[in-house]
């Protein structure tokens, strides 16, 4: 067992989950020091929701880490990977996308 690993797993569902609900982007900087009116263009639950989703399955990554012992180096490093290129492209998405914006 890799405790780091449980750690960093429980953490990430814990703030995924956090981000999901629309309960943790009211704690960021960026979104306090936002105008109102930039913050009435955003919807701000499906954009959380998305962003929630990303962060629990890094997350569940980091769990299966520490607590499976076949989940090996190599596969840990491209199951990483994989999800970095799925975060980059969503994002490339939600910048994209007009699903996020008020009309």
């Amino acid at each position: 067992m890799d405790y780091i690993c449980i750690f960093f797993g429980i953490l990430f569902i814990i703030a995924g989950f956090m981000f999901f609900f629309g309960k943790a982007h009211i704690h960021l900087t960026a979104w306090k020091n936002m105008p109102q009116d930039e913050k009435d263009k955003i919807k701000i639950l499906p954009l959380c929701r998305n962003i929630g989703v990303v962060i629990i399955l890094s997350g569940i990554i980091f769990l299966m880490k520490g607590l499976l012992p076949d989940f090996s180096n190599h596969l840990f490093v491209v199951s990483m990977t994989a999800w970095m290129i799925a975060a980059g492209l969503d994002v490339w998405y939600i910048t994209k996308s007009e699903r996020y914006k008020q009309l």
